[in-house]
């Protein structure tokens, strides 16, 4: 009976930290700001937004991209974002309505694909890429009342290491699974002193 609960509990706890593993290497694309873009035609406005590599163990080389914005051009001030690990990158973009823009709501996503960077001497293999996405939706209007171009902070190269809330969550279920099985071995080892 004895050795059925202590079975049963070792899998309880594998089960858990087994959960906890998925959130602990990954990448995340926070909302773009300002969420309420509203541009007339030929003007041109600037966004942010930020790549989350906090859990990230390299560093990452990421490039963005957009998809279904078409016929507003979206640039990024820069090609491609180094990423620190440990860290978040702030990624700056330009948004050109043309003059010929329909007058609409565009919705579309915002893509970073991040390749960690890692140096080796004298191997070879691919490394893996992941990419994140999020949706932004901005809007082309007629009038001059309508419009809400907020001015955007300027860029700074500092970088804040942050910690997310997937990293919490880790830390407090291997906390707990440590504490339980703490637990569990004290109080056996108390049975067996009866």
């Amino acid at each position: 009976m004895k050795n059925l609960k202590t079975k049963k509990f070792s899998l309880l706890v594998f089960l858990i930290l087994l959960m906890a593993i998925p959130t602990v290497k990954s990448l995340g694309v926070s909302s773009p700001r300002p969420p309420d873009l509203r541009m007339m035609q030929g003007d041109t406005a600037e966004f942010t937004f930020q790549i989350q590599a906090v859990t990230s163990t390299h560093k990452q080389s990421c490039t963005c991209y957009t998809e279904g914005f078409d016929p507003l051009i979206i640039t990024f001030k820069e090609k491609t974002i180094t990423i620190n690990a440990g860290q978040t990158g702030v990624v700056y973009g330009v948004i050109n309505a043309p003059y010929d823009a329909p007058i609409k709501t565009y919705s579309g996503k915002i893509f970073a694909s991040c390749t960690p960077i890692v140096e080796t001497q004298d191997l070879s293999g691919s490394r893996i890429s992941q990419t994140s996405g999020i949706k932004y939706t901005l809007s082309v209007v007629g009038s001059e009342s309508e419009r809400n171009i907020p001015q955007m902070p300027k860029p700074t190269k500092k970088e804040v290491p942050t910690i997310s809330t997937s990293s919490v969550m880790t830390i407090i279920i291997i906390i707990i699974a440590v504490l339980a099985i703490g637990v569990y071995y004290w109080s056996e080892r108390k049975r067996k002193k009866k």
